[in-house]
């Protein structure tokens, strides 16, 4: 994570594989532990994991990827950015909601189903350049 604050020119590929693997690692374990498998959601657990979310990704776009992986983490950035703000988009549009009607809309929401898919997508693209460049690794996201 010191990588995120302090930049990360000098650290190489290896080096910016493993910290973007460790926190998308983090970002799974922390939306599960906000929204368990199997539970009904609700506002406020949703509102959790977006939030999670959106530190992964403000985290992730403060990498300086090595020249080798610049597409890749650009296209995982878009998609995480894309994916992040229809969600607080969507938080801050239901926040009235019962739970009920709330649990309603989130199940309705396609919207988030496609731009969770594009964030897969842009997932597999870059551990699939990470592995080419000798660093296999699974994002989770």
């Amino acid at each position: 994570m010191l990588a995120a604050c302090g930049g990360n020119d000098a650290v190489g590929v290896g080096g910016y594989v493993d910290t973007v693997a460790t926190t998308t690692e983090q970002m799974t374990r922390a939306a599960f532990d906000a929204l368990p498998p199997g539970a009904a959601p609700t506002h406020s657990q949703i509102a959790e994991v977006v939030a999670t979310r959106r530190i992964a990704l403000d985290t992730i776009s403060a990498l300086t990827p090595p020249p080798e992986m610049r597409p890749e983490h650009q296209s995982l950035v878009g998609a995480m950015q894309s994916f992040v703000v229809a969600g607080e988009a969507f938080i801050e549009a239901n926040a009235s909601l019962d739970p009920d009607a709330f649990l309603e809309a989130l199940e309705a929401s396609t919207d988030l189903d496609a731009l969770a898919d594009v964030v897969s997508l842009a997932c597999t693209a870059w551990e699939t350049r990470a592995t080419d460049l000798g660093h296999a690794v699974e994002l989770g996201c």
